[in-house]
């Protein structure tokens, strides 16, 4: 079996990255990083099996993470205001407030993360960025939308999947008992 397009793209910006000087195209390096582990992480073979053994998604992780704590590294008081993103996401999403609730529930969207201690370092990062924010520019803003838009598309759409699951559910249980009740007259 070969090797996945998204995999040699992956391999390809793991070994760019640490070359890359300019701070802003390094991030989006890392991001794209992210989005492209997370494609390759869901990736399936024909027997519905992960194509990538866990342990090489993990060793991408860790490469990936270990870029961007060199982005992290030398800046040391950056943090994106709260009230800055929620004025975007408001202003940007017209439908962000109606399906806030979504959102804070913890079981709906899961993002692939290594298996090493995040909620340490996120706790320490929380702790050291208080002072300033980040000013995103527009291409930022859309992008971050873009994907604010799609979770919330595929949120909507697991909503009614579930649905459809719950009604064929009662449909079969109710088949079923009419089954067992005809059964049961037979018998008699």
């Amino acid at each position: 079996m070969g090797i996945s397009k998204t995999e040699v793209n992956l391999r390809r910006l793991l070994v760019a990255a640490p070359r890359q000087q300019n701070k802003a195209k390094l991030i989006h390096y890392v991001a794209t990083l992210r989005e492209q582990l997370e494609h390759l992480a869901e990736e399936r073979n024909p027997d519905g099996l992960p194509r990538v053994p866990k342990a090489k998604v993990n060793e991408y992780s860790e490469k990936i993470e270990a870029i961007a704590s060199r982005i992290a590294a030398p800046i040391t008081h950056i943090q994106v205001s709260e009230e800055s993103v929620a004025e975007s996401s408001a202003k940007e999403s017209p439908k962000a407030d109606e399906e806030t609730h979504f959102a804070s529930s913890p079981g709906l969207r899961r993002r692939f993360v290594a298996a090493s201690n995040i909620d340490d370092r996120t706790h320490d990062l929380n702790q050291v960025h208080t002072s300033a924010t980040v000013k995103l520019d527009t291409a930022a803003k859309a992008h971050i939308e873009k994907h604010r838009k799609l979770q919330e598309d595929l949120t909507d759409e697991m909503v009614q999947l579930a649905q459809q699951l719950k009604e064929s559910s009662l449909m079969m249980s109710q088949s079923v008992q009419n089954t067992e009740k005809v059964m049961t007259f037979i018998i008699l």
